[in-house]
């Protein structure tokens, strides 16, 4: 069982609003998603709907986009979901209804630059985490590991990347996080490093990246282990023609770990049959 939720302000990967910058100037807010992915044993649901985000919806402690809420409490991070899925066949969605709790074990306080110019910027907020998930449509609780953390650029990952691949895995001695990044330019930036329980960081040398079997669309994919192991994929979560996200097993520290990672391709998703497609796969609301 496994759920991942992405709130986004300015959806980097809508359509819509990667045409109102082609026009000029577009704020990023009129361009928000929460984003829901659901993965159970049998089925998963896939939430996305693009709203206009307005002051009255913010606040210091989170934000509300639609009628879907992500907000802190203390020191818990508390999710409010109440989508609708986004299938091809419009007609045929189902609501997706619950709470998710994320209560941090370790806060990073890392702020990490992940391109040469210095334009974005990644921060591992809570590697690691506990998560409760209470869904009420459709009927599912569950408990364990979590991770939360974010992300912001000021201009858009297409206009800066290539490609990129990144994973989280929970070990023994901490969360293993590793990030490389591809940049337009021919620059690239490895990442590769453990959170331990108490807050540090530990880096764990410059290994050249693991090959990773190519998707469904042939989308090329690598990641970060042990040197002597070979990744293998136990699910793939979403498989797209410009991204991926996969749940992998892995040798870390010569321990198995299952590991959550995805691969992104911008030379993919800047192509125009990819921009036709995206709309497929998420939906304009009006607010």
């Amino acid at each position: 069982m496994a759920i991942v939720i992405i709130a986004m302000l300015g959806n980097p990967f809508s359509a819509a609003y990667a045409a109102a910058r082609a026009r000029g100037p577009a704020p990023a807010l009129s361009f928000c998603s929460m984003n829901i992915a659901v993965y159970g044993r049998r089925a998963s649901a896939w939430c996305l709907e693009e709203r206009r985000v307005t002051p009255l919806h913010r606040s210091g402690s989170g934000v509300a986009i639609g009628a879907s809420a992500m907000r802190w409490r203390g020191d818990d991070l508390i999710v409010e979901i109440d989508e609708r899925t986004t299938p091809v066949l419009w007609p045929f969605r189902s609501p997706v209804r619950g709470r998710l709790i994320l209560r941090p074990e370790t806060l990073s306080g890392l702020d990490l630059t992940i391109d040469a110019a210095g334009q974005h910027r990644w921060w591992p907020v809570a590697p690691l985490a506990r998560i409760e998930v209470e869904l009420s449509e459709p009927d599912l609780r569950f408990s364990g590991h979590g991770y939360h953390d974010a992300n912001a650029g000021e201009l858009p990952l297409e206009a800066t990347f290539d490609a990129w691949n990144w994973s989280r895995a929970r070990t023994p001695r901490g969360a293993v996080i590793a990030y490389d990044a591809e940049e337009r330019s021919g620059a690239r930036r490895s990442t590769f490093f453990r959170l331990t329980p108490d807050g540090q960081r530990e880096d764990l040398g410059e290994a050249p990246p693991l090959p990773l079997p190519s998707t469904r669309y042939l989308l090329p994919r690598s990641t970060h282990a042990d040197r002597s192991s070979t990744p293998q994929v136990l699910r793939r979560l979403e498989d797209s023609p410009f991204y991926a996200r996969s749940l992998l097993q892995v040798t870390l520290d010569g321990q198995p770990a299952v590991s959550m990672h995805e691969s992104l391709s911008l030379q993919r998703f800047r192509e125009p049959w990819v921009q036709r497609a995206i709309p497929y796969r998420m939906r304009s609301v009006s607010i």
